[in-house]
This record gives C-alpha cells, sequence and structure tokens, in this order.
C-alpha cells in the first residue's frame, strides 16, 4: 500500500479525538467568572456610547504597576479576588460596597466599575465626562461649579471632558451636569474593551 494512502487513513482515523471537547478544567475560569458575575449586587443604570450599563458597587478596578503581576496589585490595593484583568487594570471584588466614585488610599487608585446588560462585559469608569455645552464660553464655569478639572475642550465640536476629583462620585457628576441649564448632555466614560500591544 502506498505510504500517502496509509498517511491520510490514520490521520482520518485520528480526527474524532480531535472532536473531543475541550477539557472541563480550562473553562473553568469562565463558569467561575459567570457565577461570580451572578451575585454581585447592582447599582443604578448609566448609557454611555450608546450601550446600557449598570454600576457594580462591589467591584473595583486598579492599574498595575510596571512589571506588576495582578496578585501583587490586589494586595496593593486592598483587592479582594481577581475578577479579570484588562490591559493594565486588574478588576476585583472590593471589601465594602461604594459609590461610583475615583478613589486613592495609599497612593494606589481606585475606579468604579460597570456591567454592560447586553454583554455582561465589565467596564471601568476612569471618572471622566463628555459633555456637550450649549455655549463653549461657560466650559471653565461650568467646571468650577460642578468641582470639575478641564481635561481638554474641543470648541469645534462643542464638547468638553471633564474628570471628577478623588471621592466624586462620577454617575452623581453626570447627573448634575445634565440638569445644569448650560449642558445638552453630559455622558460618563466607559473603558469595556483595551487594546493590549504585541
Amino acid at each position: 500500500m502506498n505510504l500517502r494512502v496509509i498517511a491520510f487513513l490514520m490521520a482520518f482515523v485520528a480526527l474524532p479525538s480531535l472532536a473531543r471537547p475541550v477539557d472541563s478544567a480550562a473553562n473553568a475560569p469562565l463558569a467561575e467568572r459567570a457565577t461570580l458575575l451572578k451575585t454581585l449586587n447592582r447599582g443604578s443604570s448609566i448609557t454611555s456610547n450608546n450601550q446600557q450599563y449598570q454600576i457594580l458597587p462591589g467591584v473595583r478596578a486598579a492599574e498595575s504597576l510596571a512589571r506588576e503581576q495582578p496578585q501583587q496589585t490586589l494586595t496593593r490595593v486592598g483587592g479582594g479576588k481577581l475578577i479579570e484583568t484588562k490591559g493594565s487594570f486588574v478588576v476585583f471584588t472590593a471589601a465594602q460596597q461604594s459609590v461610583a466614585s475615583v478613589t486613592s488610599i495609599n497612593g494606589a487608585t481606585s475606579y468604579p466599575t460597570v456591567l454592560n446588560t447586553r454583554t455582561n462585559g465589565i467596564g471601568i469608569l476612569p471618572g471622566t465626562l463628555s459633555v456637550k455645552l450649549k455655549n463653549m464660553t461657560s466650559a471653565a464655569a461650568v467646571a468650577t461649579d460642578h468641582g470639575l478639572e478641564v481635561v481638554r475642550i474641543f470648541a469645534h465640536l462643542q464638547t468638553a471632558f471633564y474628570r471628577v476629583k478623588s471621592g466624586q462620585d462620577v454617575v452623581a457628576a453626570a447627573a448634575a451636569l445634565t440638569a445644569d441649564p448650560r449642558v445638552a448632555s453630559a455622558e460618563v466614560e466607559v473603558i469595556e474593551h483595551i487594546a493590549v500591544p504585541y
């Protein structure tokens, strides 16, 4: 018999073993994450970038330092259970339920998180607000009146980007801005997808 025919037959016989289901141990982290997400408390709803999110008051995110492993980041920020990593961010359960504020403890910044109600993806709230203003001359006054820091102003887009101060609730800040007659709209920035360089 031709060697090519024998090799083909051996490959054909091996195909069913390649089609076996993936080892359940490999899927364990995904199943554990899904179970954990079901148990988390949900807070108020927000819309950002045409996506619906719910605040996760018991979940926080912190950025890892250079060459720092996720577990080291958790130890540094006093975090609980690791849920996932997003680029340089570590998403974890927090010991206490909190409002949607960016906080700084012992030099480490901790960010609030949200859950995308459609995809079940976790997003990070970096404390930035995208605000459409009715008149751009009021950009600095709006920031001062709401206790915000001006990040960038794009006059040609009628848009200003503001950042909340440490301890300030970003969702409450967006609601207060929306109620301001100088503001056309205010939206909380959500970082859900982070590109990781190769």
